[in-house]
């Protein structure tokens, strides 16, 4: 369990930075595949992991032309429209992720854990939909007040997907580790 929530801090990592150099030199597309390698492993165990696995694939080759075009630079036209989309994507997965987080830290007994989890859900998750609706609004409305709105709610956001990450460093602190592999070779595999 520990390496598959360190699959998915390094995924949500690679997500949030952007590195770029011509392209995204930490693509979206692998940090999207590390998340869905974490989930399917704890959807195992977790239905909502299996969800978000399943979001995550989606989301890998959704977010392809990310690693070529710098979104924060497109303000209107189909990019716009696209960038708009990926993003409610990533709220999706978002939700799914704190899902199975909170099931993960009740099944393990970890309930300041939980409790700390269900916090930040409850304000991630409404300030990433009000920017996803300001973000429609935008479009039709020239208005300088949204405009500094938008840049208010981009500040939350980047605190609140720092203190996520943090979150999931948490996480990954309080799993136990999971056991180690071991062969054990039969009987037929003895040389006489």
């Amino acid at each position: 369990m520990k390496r598959s929530l360190g699959q998915i801090l390094y995924g949500y990592v690679f997500i949030f930075l952007a590195i770029r150099i011509g392209v995204d030199i930490l693509a979206d597309p692998i940090g999207y595949c590390l998340i869905a390698a974490g989930c399917y492993k704890i959807g195992e165990v977790i239905e909502d992991g299996s969800k978000a696995a399943y979001i995550s694939i989606g989301l890998i080759f959704i977010s392809i032309p990310s690693v070529f075009i710098d979104f924060n630079l497109v303000d209107n036209g189909p990019w716009h429209y696209y960038a708009n989309f990926l993003f409610a994507g990533e709220i999706v997965l978002t939700f799914y992720l704190f899902r199975m987080l909170m099931k993960l830290a009740a099944e393990n007994g970890e309930m300041g854990l939980f409790n700390r989890t269900q916090r930040l859900f409850n304000i991630y998750i409404p300030i990433n939909l009000l920017m996803f609706g300001l973000s429609a609004v935008m479009i039709a409305f020239v208005n300088e007040s949204l405009h500094i709105l938008a840049l208010l709610l981009i500040i939350v956001l980047l605190m609140l997907n720092i203190a996520f990450i943090f979150l999931l460093i948490a996480f990954r602190k309080a799993v136990k580790d999971e056991k180690p592999l071991t062969f054990e070779l039969g009987e037929g595999s003895k040389e006489n």
